[in-house]
């Protein structure tokens, strides 16, 4: 295949839903790497690898880990093209849900066919509002199992005339705002209207968790807890984060090296689940984290170290929160991980 560097692949794929990128930790392919997009193979860092021989096995992984091909341990990772929020409203709940899910980094559109409201949700911060009857605009939203729909509209009418169309899509969560006797009630006349039972049935209505939320704020913050909830228990990581891409394609543009790091294993009490990943930058600056405190600490050091041509420019490192003659470790929790780190050469692939 034509050699493309691993972001531009990934750029590329703009419509696929469904991503596992295979990295061999050791041996002499270490550092070698797969990207499969919708079961295809996207990209590959070598033509002719273990991973390339391996293909069938690749892709009957499901969830995220260590495994082995033959005696050569290979992390394999799952995840989905990036979590994005769908409001329909332009209220002061869809405001407020608005600022939060943007502290969250939650890519957000909005939905309302009024212009002031759509305004409104262009100043809370929306990446992008369209202005037009809901049917209009839902038609422009093919859904996926990455999307979060609210239905936060002004009227029964239009929480009908939105979910009759929602609930034709793919969705991650389908939440609406409303009393217990009314999300009834649109239940009922979803059922009466045709729409597939077990999607209705999924429905979350009313929408957020039980918290007892009575200001917009409140319950803006119920509905983004539920939605935290829900994509914390799907079998994905979190990829490559928009602050994570966002700096590499910097360092690309700049040709500066920078070090990627990568949770494939933890034991114990660990803050960041497997797949986290954190970029080190020549400055020191990093974009994520995987977890911060002491063992954050001695990885930063070390990817300092690779970048300094003083470690080799890939391994697979352990870190624990175990020594106690570490004036950094002040707050360490206990538990365990295993790092792979690799210089990124000019922001771009692995040395």
């Amino acid at each position: 295949m034509e050699h493309r560097t691993f972001l531009d692949a990934l750029d590329a794929q703009k419509d696929a839903q469904d991503f596992l990128l295979a990295t061999v930790l050791e041996g002499q392919q270490q550092g070698t790497a797969l990207l499969l997009c919708d079961g295809q193979v996207a990209w590959t860092s070598a033509p002719e690898t273990l991973l390339t021989q391996n293909l069938s096995a690749l892709k009957k992984c499901t969830t995220s880990g260590v495994f082995t091909l033959g005696d050569t341990r290979v992390f394999a990772e799952r995840f989905g093209a990036g979590a994005r929020l769908v409001i329909c409203g332009g209220g002061h709940v869809a405001a407020a849900a608005v600022r939060l899910a943007k502290l969250l980094d939650l890519p957000v559109t909005g939905l309302e066919d009024r212009p002031e409201y759509a305004d409104a949700l262009r100043e809370t911060g929306a990446d992008r509002v369209l202005c037009a009857p809901f049917e209009t605009s839902l038609a422009q939203i093919p859904g996926s199992t990455e999307t979060y729909f609210c239905v936060l509209t002004r009227a029964h009418a239009y929480d009908i005339t939105c979910l009759k169309q929602i609930l034709q899509k793919p969705a991650a969560y389908v939440g609406m705002m409303g009393s217990r006797g009314r999300s009834e009630l649109v239940r009922r006349q979803l059922a009466e209207a045709g729409l597939d039972p077990a999607r209705v049935a999924r429905l979350h209505a009313p929408i957020g968790l039980a918290i007892g939320a009575k200001t917009a704020q409140e319950i803006a913050l119920s509905i983004l807890a539920q939605i935290v909830e829900i994509k914390s228990h799907r079998q994905l990581t979190e990829g490559f984060t928009p602050e994570i891409r966002a700096a590499w394609a910097q360092c690309r543009q700049e040709q500066t090296d920078a070090v990627l790091a990568t949770i494939v294993s933890r034991h114990g009490s660990m803050p960041r689940e497997v797949g986290t990943k954190m970029l080190i930058l020549p400055d020191g600056s990093t974009a994520g984290s995987v977890g911060g405190g002491i063992m954050e600490y001695r990885a930063r050091q070390l990817a300092g170290k690779m970048l300094e041509g003083t470690e080799v420019p890939q391994q697979l490192a352990s870190f624990t929160t175990g020594l106690e003659d570490d004036e950094k470790a002040l707050a360490a929790c206990g538990g365990s991980m295993e790092l792979f780190l690799q210089v990124l050469t000019g922001g771009t692939e692995a040395k």
